[in-house]
């Protein structure tokens, strides 16, 4: 029986060391025994590849009800996958949400303002908060961990810095410590020299950095002549923007001394955090997308950052550079044998380009060997602005068959503003007092709501972090702009900024003690070109829903007209970057709001200059976004689409999530806390993160939901592998038809050149002439990287046979003491 113990106990010894790899749990409140990561519902290994694609500025209800009628993100996609109805970002305008997906720090007034002054430090390690501030451990209010800015809360724009320090840790630092291997790709990166020449992609030269040399963001004369016209936004030749891209804005990533080579943690698969195999352009063609998809499963990176240029990302409304449509035959069918520079068709923008995009990429993704060996495509958004003019081709609010279809999908009730709705901004109010906010205010507001779920329940609130707190004064004015940075409505005017005083005359009766960064939508008159016959009430001109309510003058216009509906409709197919993306009009009104007709022909108008509503100064009407009281705290519902092999077909998930929530699914996917890099940093560590669960910044709120079984709704019929099996095996066909239009796979010509002339796939005409092949390093580089990769089906059986035959062994030595006992 001694003997007998022994191996009992040997066996015992042998399933302690394999058990915990093959059934990781992080979380403390279930079973070790239990085989799922957390509350993900999934198994150590089914997800192996994430591609992760981030696309801008758009709400739910422009994306996702037909409004834009881009029909393969709002319709096919989601029929492959799961629509995540209630996914929020964190915050506006853009940078602000980037560095919240990688890293769970919140924001500043210089990442809201996409780093427009000057990308300096964002503090340093000292200044990262070591305690807990909250009533318990990370709860609402607790910043343990969060980058607090040196200029204080809530300080002015250009006072902040951009580039968080090297104890500030992101999610690519966790995934080295796992050993696992990354890529981030952007779209047209290095197109322009000189201007993203940075490491990861950092705006300026290449001996630019925050710290010795930060780069002011407004081109120089010697930027110009270079062929520079904007850091921040898109140029011709160069779409790419570094505020898109979150690399090169955390030390973690880039190091402290500009070499490269003393980042946070080093790669896997070896070379540093920004070399080519881990920074690259989308479309290069040994080191891009395209090249990594044509390689065996185990040679493509665990985790795919893919950032869209200024155009395709949908971010411009018109686009200054190559939209791809020359790559599409008329049902929208790409032709992979065409080079990727091929002339456009069109410079349209916005959802339209993106849509064009996805067309063009995810089948790929999807036909990829390393899709198919538990792959997952997230698609999302980093923040939603409201769905009007600007920011959408049509108005919600429109009468138009477009907009009008759109009603029943929408999220929200939007209201278009009457002249009655305004005749209380027209009243005399006392000082500090305004009126309440109009019906455009309130569908503007929609955009700046928060959304996530804490202990099961979805709650509208995120945390705010050190330095943008909300608060109020005595009448119940907003004071700071929050996490939403007042996104699309405007305040009143600061009594202490004097630009807000220059702008609005403001003063004693009509401004707010104490209220910063207010910033400001009022106008100031208008002439704009218009067009109308005598004897209509329809004018058309380039107007938008916030001029609803102004007052109208001009030769042909009758007295007393006011702006009253608008509509905005495209998009237009525009030839070249200067052309009007949709078609405007508007309808004149009395003050009353009957309809007025113009006295003759109308070849330009005057808009009256707006002010603040109970404060009205001679010539103005009321600002329809105006809105002093209804706070700002977070990005909006962007919704968001994922597809999988372990998510059903046409999966609709309505619980509320946000880039925390996508933080830390990714953080527990990849299950990093099993990482090897426990050094203490100022706050936490690189694979515990803040919590010793591996979630870094507010991923690690108490109680945070990430993804779970709502979304991952086939983990449990596909195996432990990921591997694609039944009608999930190939999403790239659901919803084909004979054109291809609504699938992700195309028949016939189209079909043969994606899987039998790859050769030519993402080539520019100059790069068709060679076709570049991975350099052997490189792949003996990745190769090595999956040896450490967390465990596959594979390590699952061998661990379980391990465990089995060492029982098997003990329970036969027991039988053969026992025979031995008995024949003596």
């Amino acid at each position: 029986m001694k003997r007998a113990g022994i191996a009992a106990l040997v066996a015992a010894s042998c399933f302690a060391m394999t058990a915990p790899t093959a059934f990781a749990n992080d979380n403390p409140s279930t079973s070790p025994s239990e085989t799922t990561i957390t509350q993900t519902g999934l198994k150590p290994g089914q997800i192996k590849h994430v591609w992760t694609i981030i696309l801008e500025n758009k709400s739910y209800d422009a994306t996702f009800t037909g409004l834009n009628q881009n029909s393969y993100l709002w319709k096919t996609l989601p029929s492959q996958g799961a629509l995540l109805t209630n996914y929020y970002g964190t915050g506006h305008y853009s940078m602000d949400n980037y560095i919240t997906l990688v890293s769970g720090q919140a924001t500043s007034k210089d990442l809201q303002e996409d780093c427009g002054v000057k990308n300096f430090d964002f503090g340093k390690n000292s200044d990262i908060i070591t305690e807990h501030t909250g009533k318990t451990a990370f709860d609402q209010n607790d910043n343990y961990g969060q980058v607090k800015s040196p200029a204080g809360p809530n300080a002015a724009n250009g006072e902040n810095g951009c580039t968080l320090p090297k104890d500030a840790p992101t999610l690519f630092n966790q995934l080295d410590a796992a050993g696992l291997t990354w890529k981030g790709y952007a779209q047209d990166l290095g197109n322009q020299p000189g201007r993203e020449d940075g490491l990861g992609g950092a705006p300026g030269k290449r001996e630019n950095n925050p710290t010795t040399n930060p780069k002011v963001m407004k081109p120089s004369d010697e930027d110009k002549q270079a062929g520079i016209t904007s850091f921040t936004g898109a140029q011709e030749n160069d779409q790419y923007v570094a505020k898109h891209f979150p690399f090169p804005w955390f030390h973690a990533i880039t190091g402290d001394d500009n070499t490269g080579t003393d980042s946070l943690t080093k790669p896997a698969n070896g070379g540093t955090m920004t070399d080519k195999n881990h920074i690259a352009n989308l479309d290069d063609q040994t080191y891009g997308l395209i090249a990594d998809l044509k390689k065996p499963a185990d040679q493509v990176p665990a985790f795919n950052w893919i950032t869209p240029n200024n155009c395709s990302d949908a971010h411009d409304a018109v686009c200054k550079g190559n939209n791809l449509s020359g790559l599409f035959d008329d049902n929208l069918n790409p032709n992979y044998n065409l080079p990727l520079d091929t002339a456009p068709k069109n410079h349209t923008g916005g959802l339209y380009a993106a849509d064009l995009w996805l067309r063009y990429y995810i089948p790929l993704i999807e036909r990829s060997a390393a899709f198919k060996d538990g792959g997952l495509i997230d698609i999302t958004f980093d923040e939603a602005n409201p769905p009007f003019y600007g920011m959408s081709f049509n108005n919600a609010t429109d009468d138009t068959k477009v907009a009008n279809d759109a009603k029943a999908n929408e999220k929200y009730q939007y209201a278009a503003p009457t002249m009655k709705d305004f005749q209380e901004g027209y009243k005399q109010y006392s000082a500090g007092t305004f009126p309440q906010a109009g019906p455009m205010a309130k569908n503007y507001i929609n955009a700046d709501l928060a959304g996530q779920n804490i202990n099961g329940q979805d709650v509208n609130w995120e945390p705010e972090g050190p330095n943008t707190p909300l608060a109020t004064d005595k009448n119940g004015n907003q004071l700071y702009p929050g996490s939403g940075d007042n996104g699309y409505i405007t305040r009143p005017p600061s009594c202490d900024d004097p630009q807000d005083a220059d702008l609005v005359n403001a003063d004693k009766s009509n401004c707010v003690p104490g209220a910063r960064n207010t910033g400001s939508g009022f106008s100031e008159a208008e002439d704009l070109d218009a067009t109308a016959k005598a004897g209509t009430d329809t004018i058309q001109g380039s107007v938008s829903v916030t001029d609803i309510g102004r007052k109208v003058t001009g030769e042909g216009i009758p007295d007393g007209a006011y702006v009253g509906s608008v509509v905005n409709e495209g998009p237009n197919m525009v030839a070249t970057s200067k052309d009007p993306v949709t078609s405007a009009s508007f309808k004149i009104v009395d003050m009353q709001g009957n309809p007025l007709k113009t006295t003759g022909d109308v070849t330009e108008v005057t808009l009256s200059a707006t002010g603040i509503p109970g404060h009205l100064n001679d010539g103005e009407t009321p600002l329809s976004t105006f809105d002093a009281q209804d706070a700002t705290p977070g990005g909006g519902d962007t919704g968001s689409v994922l597809i999988s092999p372990l998510i059903k077909p046409g999966t609709v998930v309505s619980k509320y999530y946000n880039h925390y929530s996508w933080l830390r699914t990714m953080e527990d996917i990849f299950q990093v806390s099993k990482g090897n890099d426990n050094r203490k940093l100022t706050a936490g560590t690189v694979s515990g993160g803040l919590d010793g669960q591996g979630h870094l910044g507010f991923a690690a709120q108490a109680g945070l939901a990430p993804f779970g079984s709502d979304v991952f709704t086939a983990a449990a019929t596909n195996g432990n592998d990921g591997h694609q099996t039944g009608n999930n095996a190939n999403p790239g066909n659901n919803g084909q038809n004979n054109n291809g239009q609504n699938g992700g796979s195309q028949n016939g010509n189209t079909q043969n050149n994606a899987n039998g002339s790859q050769q030519n796939i993402g080539k520019t005409n100059s790069q068709n002439k060679s076709n570049a092949t991975q350099p052997k390093s490189n792949a003996q580089a990745n190769n090595a990287s999956q040896n450490t990769k967390p465990l596959s089906s594979t390590g699952v059986a061998v661990a379980g046979f391990v465990a089995l035959a060492a029982v098997l062994f003990a329970a036969g030595l027991v039988m053969f003491m026992r025979r031995r006992q008995h024949e003596a």
